[in-house]
């Protein structure tokens, strides 16, 4: 059943670490999460003799050819790693491929459970759980890999990371740093619109606003840049600096100033040129949930639209692990949430077995197939082993099983600098003694989309004027792009953005003054510099 060079190598591998080394029996109280790793190597006590147990039939469903072959043999490595660590000749371990249409592997399905196997590790995908949630008999319990909730339940469990998990955790995190309104923007697609309900609702639970929730089009830049230049408030607070340049122009050429006053007034209008916009954003923490790419082209055009990481914290999810944004400088500062590293044990044995390091989806198998021999083995009940509440240690960090099938897993915090090298800002936990996640997936619904709640711009805020002129008509504001919600909760939007003059029912179409020339703002991507004030 096992390979031969497997085994050769494991044990050269072993040897050479010093095999016979002591080591640590996992802890058994039930606050601490038991390491699924050694314990199954070291503790008797635990999971009974090496000749104990029945014997037991293993079913592993994975996709070994086809399209996602490469994912599927990664996992079934990791897997076959587990178990030679630890071999066991009463047990029977059958990999079955599920490739191809959905008619044939409903055909692998059906043939793999009518074999009555103990437990099943598998399947990857949502589909296939599902297929094997309604066929397979109650109680035998199925470790899959899947993240999709909706196909959990009836003994169907899964050790991959649920995604609604590193919304909280970044989420958290956010009401740690004091943000308290916010702006979202999700990718405009069923993942999407569940992590963006994800942190509708856990917003809420940590006290945190949300002022503007914005859908896009997944690596669409015009999509992107049409939610960027919303988010952003580019068109009233471009209006809004244009209504004040022009005050302040005209009081420099028509009126009669003093030396110092004329001077304060040229340097107001010199320092409100530089940019386009005026105003503050209504929001002081934005929170990507889509992946790192979309999020760097996200904050590209918030730049390009003047809204910076110094206007507003930023903030990602677990999608970001992996991506090449570590040197970009538009996200200098940022955080997000993601899983601890995968232990050094399970990467040499992993890198000996394949001749490549793991990936997490690896490390979530390796953890699957060590469950299934604890499992087998323990002298619990299966019930109270696979859903003990204290977890376990598994190759990357603590998790749980919840008894709807649900995993739980520790996430840390990583910082990014611009150096190209993300730093953990926190560890993850290392047990659950503290509830780590308060939201219950299978209660989210959709939410739509949300437009800035916002009281407006209005320039005359951002201006001084010499007291004899402030109640002069001709240099009186009135605030552009106000949206907020009123007493009865219905959000009432602005009029076009439009210019007053001295009559306030007057629209100005032409307004007659000379400002002082100044550069124009450059309408390039500000790639290299910060403009500072």
């Amino acid at each position: 059943m096992y390979m031969n060079k497997f085994l050769v190598l494991l044990s050269l591998f072993l040897a050479s670490c010093g095999a016979n080394r002591a080591i640590k029996q996992a802890p058994l109280a039930t606050s601490n999460p038991t390491d699924i790793q050694d314990a199954f190597l070291a503790s008797t006590s635990l999971y009974g003799s090496d000749d104990a147990g029945p014997n037991a039939n293993i079913v592993v469903l994975l996709p070994t050819s086809g399209a996602s072959k490469n994912i599927g043999n990664n996992i079934k490595t990791s897997i076959e790693t587990a178990f030679l660590r630890k071999p066991k000749q009463n047990i029977r371990l059958s990999f079955y491929d599920l490739s191809g249409d959905k008619s044939r592997r409903d055909l692998v399905i059906r043939d793999a459970v009518s074999t009555n196997p103990d437990i099943i590790i598998g399947p990857l995908f949502a589909e296939d759980t599902n297929t094997v949630r309604n066929i397979k008999p109650s109680k035998t319990p199925v470790i899959s890999f899947t993240s999709d909730v909706k196909s959990l339940g009836n003994n169907v469990m899964t050790t991959n990371l649920i995604p609604t998990q590193s919304i909280e955790t970044i989420v958290r995190q956010m009401q740690n740093d004091g943000a308290q309104n916010i702006v979202v923007f999700a990718p405009d697609d069923n993942s999407g619109k569940l992590m963006a309900s994800t942190a509708n609702h856990v917003a809420d639970i940590y006290s945190i606003k949300i002022n503007g929730l914005f859908y896009y089009k997944p690596g669409n830049s015009d999509s992107i840049k049409d939610v960027s230049m919303r988010a952003s408030m580019y068109n009233a607070r471009s209006a809004a600096n244009t209504r004040a340049r022009e005050i302040l122009s005209d009081i420099i050429n028509k009126e009669s100033l003093d030396a110092p006053t004329r001077t304060n007034l040229t340097n107001q209008l010199e320092k409100i040129s530089r940019t386009e916009t005026l105003g503050k954003i209504p929001y002081d923490a934005i929170l990507f949930l889509g992946n790192g790419e979309d999020a760097k082209t996200i904050t590209s055009f918030l730049r390009y639209y003047g809204v910076g990481n110094r206007d507003a914290a930023m903030y990602g999810t677990t999608l970001w692990h992996g991506s090449d944004i570590a040197s970009d400088f538009t996200l200098s500062g940022a955080k997000y949430a993601t899983l601890p590293p995968i232990s050094d044990n399970f990467i040499s044995l992993y890198n000996l077995v394949a001749g490549h390091d793991p990936d997490y989806l690896s490390a979530f198998g390796y953890d699957a197939a060590n469950l299934a021999l604890g499992m087998l083995y323990t002298q619990k009940s299966t019930d109270a082993y696979l859903f003990d509440p204290s977890g376990y240690i598994g190759s990357t960090g603590i998790f749980r099983i919840q008894p709807n099938g649900q995993s739980e897993r520790a996430l840390r915090i990583m910082e990014l600098d611009g150096s190209g090298n993300a730093k953990t800002f926190m560890s993850a936990p290392t047990n659950f003694i503290t509830q780590i996640y308060s939201i219950n997936s299978s209660d989210l619904r959709d939410i739509p989309e949300k437009e800035l709640t916002t009281r407006g711009v209005n320039p005359g805020d951002y201006i001084t004027i010499p007291e004899n002129l402030r109640r002069k008509s001709t240099y009186r504001t009135k605030t552009i792009g106000a949206n907020y919600v009123s007493d009865d909760n219905e959000v009432t939007e602005s009029a076009p953005v439009q210019i007053y003059a001295s009559d306030e029912k007057e629209i100005v179409e032409n307004p007659e003054f000379e400002p002082i020339k100044i550069e124009n703002v450059s309408r390039k991507y500000i790639d290299s510099v910060e403009i500072s004030e």
